[in-house]
């Protein structure tokens, strides 16, 4: 009997904004080194009783909610694809609070990785606090949590690491 090996996979966060957009295409490229598939999740909470009233979407009617993610996944799903063959992305718009919708889909994950727009500690100054997400997802992940800045991306493709070796080249990569 001939078992196939369990697909490999990382998952990674998408809200639209520029980290998260650096996120999803340092993921994709990741994966391509490791030869994994990435999950996309968008998750958009339909419960307004948690939302603050200056959050994003808090003017938009919830058809308008949907559309708007759908589109934004259906767009993000079409750039990883043209760093990864067909087959190897899943993108999925779920209605969960976003940290319990990507600590359940990171579980057995190679990684989980986040935009951030937090820019890099400076010496003497104290680093500025993290999303509540961010620190959801870095206290209580059970993969690897690897954030991605927008500038991030700038870094030299041949600097990066060989596949397997979890360095981050400017990211921050942290286990819980």
């Amino acid at each position: 009997m001939t078992r196939t090996p369990p697909v490999r996979q990382i998952v990674v966060g998408v809200d639209g904004s520029a980290a998260s957009a650096a996120a999803v295409l340092w993921a994709a490229r990741e994966a391509r080194l490791r030869r994994a598939a990435v999950r996309l999740v968008c998750a958009q909470y339909t419960d307004t009783s948690l939302r603050a009233p200056y959050a994003s979407w808090a003017g938009v009617c919830e058809d308008g909610r949907h559309t708007a993610a759908k589109a934004l996944l259906d767009r993000t799903a079409d750039l990883v694809h043209s760093v990864l063959p067909l087959g190897r992305v899943v993108a999925e718009l779920v209605d969960e609070p976003p940290a319990q919708a990507l600590l359940e889909r990171s579980a057995g994950a190679e990684m989980l990785v986040l935009g951030t727009n937090r820019p890099p500690v400076q010496t003497g100054q104290p680093p500025l606090a993290l999303g509540p997400v961010t620190r959801i997802c870095l206290r209580r992940a059970s993969c690897p949590v690897v954030m991605i800045a927008p500038d991030d991306l700038a870094v030299d493709e041949h600097t990066r690491p060989e596949a397997g070796n979890m360095a981050t080249a400017g990211g921050v990569s942290s286990r819980a």
